[in-house]
């Protein structure tokens, strides 16, 4: 052990820091819950400065969001000892460990047998259920509580918690078991699947940042800290820890009530901060106007921020699909280190789709006779113009500071590309509420809108296994759920995953049957054939479909296109001469679940609207947003009617759908004047 004060400690480690990462109660918080104001503003210094921020507790998601929420700062947040990884800003969970019931009730069946005083409580993903005998002290007030005689089969269990046996009984049981063992307390043992443990879940952080352990600020004060300690460049204890944590501490901090942390974070900032300008790395830009000059490799290296619609593939597919009065052109921002930022621009002097008409995106923002005049003069879109996602792809672990130089000058040169161009108005479509404000900062003396555009569905598929999934459910909609899994069972319909490319003329007239039937009268055969065509040629590697067959005939499909561990689904077709069997469900959601943990993938993207029928089943409403940029003159709208238009659609929406949102639906917090605060 070194017992350094703060004003040494921020100096232990060998590598300049790129992440700090913090235990929660005990280090970060103070001893009766509270974050003070202190370590508040010392978060927010610090990614300020373009450092990670990392949170990794013991509690469960839902008890832990609260507090992040509060620390105004992060980019991860690691629950339940690890077993979950979640992404602070948009709260969607990323990765998930968990142990079956099964197990967890054969461990509690294990220690009760030798240390009869035990008793225990575990911790899913929606939910906490303790047995009787579980002291009230430790019962979280949450309604997510209730109380069981035995482990409840069917969810998998994230953290098994068990007082009243000893350290050692629970490390011998653990073993038999093949679980893990840790304790964030006196008296409290701690168990989990293999791999759920807060060192585990650092490194897959770590590897999706592109980061080194090396270059990681540890804190932390109980047992269930050390292996998070010990792959870290500096590990960092406060007075209060645990002797052990103490003896495995490269630095030792004042105590958690005497806000340690922050005192070493506040050091930490003022050291790392010279290295760094606060307005990041100058970047030198590179402009392609077509998709096959774009280096796609780097191109592709862009995984931060990035979805299937901004591989390199993409760009060729958009680039034929353009109409003839559209013109397209891709920028690479590069750094000392490489590519650091892309985005692709797209003028028109007509609108590529009624949905993407100054018209219609303007609806109820400004005057009618206003947005007329913008579609009647040439239109610049950044961030991509179709499938109803943009994106600003950025470098993996790229600090904010040189992040925000990237996008700063990606923006400078588009909106002077517009201005080229004769354009009045700029537009970045569909983006997510981060991405959407780093823009509009970007353009900060444009006096740029942000409004809330739509909401698209995302449903995790990282579950244990389908029991785990349909637990989650409430009740009424698993028996919904099994019913569509029989039905489509009983039919005998057969599934099959294809090459997009075998079967371009297989769903092409499924797709076209679809878009008919829902009055789509410009769509057609011809159309739907040049669509998968073209997207078996440039995105063949990326895409599978799932094909339904009735005893040897197409019925369905469902087109997929996935980008690391995430799973994109559309597109949709359907033999309507055929009886419906619950064909979309299955092929579209639940085959996802079925198999998105054995094959890596964590979420499926299931696009906008249907809220009522993917929401219902599940899926998450992520709301998308679009700034707009006024060429030669800011956009002739207040701030307080923006904040109005954005509170009617927030409203509207949650009024609507919000009752179909398990776990319920907090509108509040999709206000972009919220996010910029």
């Amino acid at each position: 052990m070194k017992a350094v004060t703060a004003d040494t400690a921020a100096t232990a480690g060998p590598a300049a820091p790129a992440l700090v990462v913090t235990d929660l109660d005990g280090t970060l918080l103070r001893s009766d819950g509270s974050l003070s104001g202190r370590s508040v503003a010392a978060l927010v210094s610090v990614a300020e400065a373009g450092l990670r921020v990392v949170f990794a507790t013991a509690r469960p998601v839902w008890a832990a969001v609260g507090v992040v929420q509060a620390a105004r700062s992060g980019d991860f947040l690691i629950s339940s000892n690890g077993a979950v990884v979640s992404e602070v800003a948009s709260g969607r969970v990323v990765r998930t460990t968990a142990m079956s019931a099964e197990v967890a009730g054969a461990v509690v069946a294990a220690l009760a047998a030798r240390c009869p005083e035990a008793v225990w409580a575990v911790d899913r993903v929606a939910d906490r259920i303790v047995s009787p005998a579980w002291p009230n002290v430790l019962a979280s007030t949450s309604a997510r509580l209730s109380r069981a005689d035995r482990v409840p089969p069917g969810a998998g269990v994230l953290c098994l918690m068990v007082v009243g046996c000893p350290r050692e009984l629970g490390h011998e049981v653990a073993r038999e078991f093949g679980v893990g063992c840790t304790s964030s307390s006196a008296g409290l043992l701690e168990f989990s699947a293999p791999g759920a443990d807060k060192r585990s879940a650092l490194l897959w952080v770590l590897d999706r940042l592109g980061l080194s352990a090396e270059r990681v600020v540890a804190y932390g004060d109980a047992p269930n800290d050390l292996a998070l300690l010990g792959v870290a460049g500096t590990a960092v204890a406060v007075a209060n820890a645990d002797a052990a944590v103490l003896l495995a501490a490269d630095a030792v901090v004042a105590s958690n009530d005497e806000d340690g942390v922050a005192r070493h974070l506040e050091e930490l900032t003022r050291q790392t901060g010279p290295r760094r300008t606060p307005e990041g790395q100058s970047m030198i830009l590179s402009a392609y106007d077509s998709a096959a000059e774009v280096p796609a490799t780097e191109w592709d290296s862009l995984r931060d921020r990035a979805t299937t619609y901004s591989a390199s593939g993409w760009l060729g597919v958009r680039e034929e699909e353009l109409p003839g009065s559209g013109v397209g052109r891709h920028l690479v921002a590069r750094d000392a280190t490489g590519a650091a930022a892309g985005l692709e621009t797209y003028a028109f002097t007509e609108p590529p789709h009624r949905l993407y008409a100054p018209t219609f995106l303007l609806e109820g923002l400004v005057d009618e006779d206003r947005a007329v005049a913008y579609e009647r003069e040439p239109f610049v879109f950044g961030a991509g113009w179709s499938e109803f996602r943009g994106q600003v792809p950025v470098r993996p672990g790229l600090p904010a500071a040189d992040r925000a130089s990237a996008v700063g000058a990606l923006a400078a040169d588009t909106l002077a590309w517009a201005a080229d161009r004769n354009a009045h108005l700029l537009s970045y479509l569909y983006l997510p509420l981060e991405e959407a404000l780093d823009v509009a900062r970007a353009h900060a003396d444009a006096e740029p809108v942000v409004v809330l555009q739509d909401v698209e569905n995302v449903l995790r598929t990282d579950w244990a296994d389908f029991a785990d999934y349909l637990a989650w459910l409430p009740r009424n909609r698993r028996t919904r759920v099994r019913r569509e899994l029989r039905d489509f069972q009983e039919s005998g319909r057969k599934v099959r995953e294809c090459a997009l490319a075998e079967v371009v003329d297989v769903i092409a007239p499924l797709n076209n049957a679809l878009m008919q039937k829902y009055g789509h009268t410009w769509y057609s055969l011809e159309r739907a054939l040049a669509v998968y065509d073209r997207q078996a040629r440039h995105l063949s590697a990326d895409s599978s479909v799932l094909l339904v067959e009735d005893e040897g005939r197409p019925a369905a499909f469902a087109l997929r296109y996935r980008r690391d561990d995430r799973l994109y689904s559309r597109v949709v077709g359907f033999d309507y001469d055929l009886p419906n069997r619950s064909d979309y469900f299955n092929i579209l959601m639940y085959d996802a679940v079925r198999t998105g943990a054995e094959r890596g993938i964590a979420e499926i993207n299931l696009g906008v609207g249907t809220y009522e029928a993917k929401l219902g089943r599940g899926a998450l409403p992520v709301p998308l947003y679009s700034v707009f940029v006024g060429v030669r003159e800011p956009l002739p709208v207040t701030a307080r009617a923006v904040e109005e238009h954005n509170r009617r659609k927030v409203t509207a929406f949650a009024e609507e759908f919000g009752r179909f949102v398990v776990g319920g639906l907090d509108a509040e917090a999709w206000m972009p004047e919220r996010g910029s605060e």
